[in-house]
């Protein structure tokens, strides 16, 4: 099982880092910008644990028919059917528990997205206040229904 890889520092979850500023997504965020999900990380651990008891009973099952065969070979259609439905289940559990941690590695990202747009935005508009393209916030500005003449409203 391959994984991704990891930049210096970083974990493979928030990115956690001692002494300095953690990583989201590569962006170095504040500590009060990541928030846990470790309610969905127990349920994709929860969905694992379940996926192998499952198939951990599955091959017991078949291993029980084998050491204990009936007659004739009765009930080999039945023991192949179960066996075969339990462990497509386990597969699909493991799966349902990929996705919970799929879930939580977007909402880091969704997240770290949405702080890196706060701070381009705060800093556009930190640039046109500076080249006077945007009013400052502390002086008035004059909106377009201020203006009684339309076309006055046009040239501003």
């Amino acid at each position: 099982m391959s994984r991704s890889p990891v930049i210096e520092g970083e974990s493979n979850e928030t990115g956690r880092r001692p002494g300095r500023r953690p990583l989201l997504s590569g962006v170095e965020v504040r500590e009060e910008d990541l928030e846990p999900q470790k309610g969905l990380h127990l349920v994709g651990i929860l969905f694992r644990i379940s996926s192998v008891v499952i198939l951990v009973l599955a091959l017991g099952q078949f291993a029980a028919w084998w050491l204990n065969r009936p007659p004739g070979g009765a009930g080999i259609g039945l023991l192949v059917g179960d066996t075969i439905r339990l462990i497509v289940f386990a597969g699909l559990l493991w799966g349902a528990g990929d996705l919970a941690n799929l879930m939580i590695k977007t909402h880091y990202d969704i997240r770290a997205a949405r702080i890196l747009m706060a701070r381009q935005t705060y800093m556009i508009r930190k640039m046109g206040e500076a080249n006077g393209s945007l009013p400052s916030p502390g002086l008035p500005h004059r909106r377009a229904s201020d203006v009684p003449d339309a076309a006055e409203a046009l040239r501003l």
